[in-house]
């Protein structure tokens, strides 16, 4: 059984994750920071990382980068819903969700997740980077 460690500091996107990887039968933990997710990763290794990029503390392209660092075969998601997601006027401190999830696969991100998808678009990838499908 293949184990996911889910970091996003929103509590209900964590528990809808957890509980549809859990139903799907992967072994789930989760974290509320990536500080919490590297200490958790640190303690018991994961097989796939989901992390948020907008996070408190050290955001999810950090955390993406410190997995990527110490554990190269530990493949990654990252989700993001924040900033703006179509074109808009210049606005210094606008930064787009394209924007936020090319930072990510730049920084070692297998794939990158916009919010919200569905449950289906979720385990196609998972088991996609699983080696699953």
């Amino acid at each position: 059984m293949a184990k996911i460690l889910i970091v996003d500091d929103e509590e209900d996107v964590r528990i809808a994750l957890q509980q549809v990887l859990e139903r799907a039968g992967y072994e789930v933990s989760v974290a509320a920071t990536g500080n919490e997710g590297l200490d958790l990763l640190n303690k018991e290794r994961a097989d796939l990382v989901i992390t948020d990029v907008i996070m408190p503390g050290i955001d999810g392209i950090t955390t993406a980068r410190k997995i990527r660092e110490k554990y190269r075969g530990t493949r990654i998601i990252v989700i993001s819903g924040g900033g703006k997601a179509a074109p808009e006027p210049y606005e210094p401190d606008a930064i787009s969700t394209r924007s936020y999830l090319a930072s990510a696969s730049s920084a070692g991100a297998d794939r990158t997740l916009t919010k919200p998808f569905d449950r289906d678009e979720l385990l196609r990838v998972v088991r996609s980077l699983l080696g699953e499908s």
